[in-house]
């Protein structure tokens, strides 16, 4: 199944020492044509150095999500942030979230579900009508 995989996913599947490591990877190996934004790729640059990931190896995991022939990378631009706040406007959502909704409506905009590990982002979703996959 194609699924939109987000940053947390691939955060827990970097490090590998984290509780939820295996639980991560298996979640990307049993996906098909798994779909991320270039926004999570960001995100990655700014969270792994905070668990102690040193340069080089933060460098080595963005290098390769971006060459990746298994990830598609999904370009963020500036069409699809003016979508997302728009629709985070029309249903009352928080900017404090906007990362976090810019994904969640990719996922959305590409009739995919979203995977991730963040259960109030989770919950949210549903109520909006944005597919989840529960983990």
């Amino acid at each position: 199944m194609t699924v939109l995989v987000d940053t947390n996913v691939l955060v827990y599947d970097a490090i590998e020492n984290s509780p939820r490591h295996d639980s991560a990877r298996k979640l990307i190996d049993q996906s098909d044509d798994p779909i991320i934004s270039s926004l999570s790729i960001v995100e990655l640059g700014v969270v792994l150095p905070r668990y102690r990931i040193d340069n080089e190896s933060v460098r080595m995991k963005i290098e390769e999500l971006l060459h990746s022939d298994y990830f598609a990378v999904s370009w963020l631009s500036g069409k699809i942030m003016e979508k997302v706040s728009a629709f985070m406007v029309e249903n009352k959502l928080s900017f404090g979230d906007f990362n976090d909704w810019i994904i969640a409506y990719e996922a959305y905009s590409r009739n995919v579900p979203l995977v991730t590990f963040d259960k109030a982002l989770q919950n949210k979703c549903k109520k909006l009508g944005i597919h989840v996959v529960d983990i």
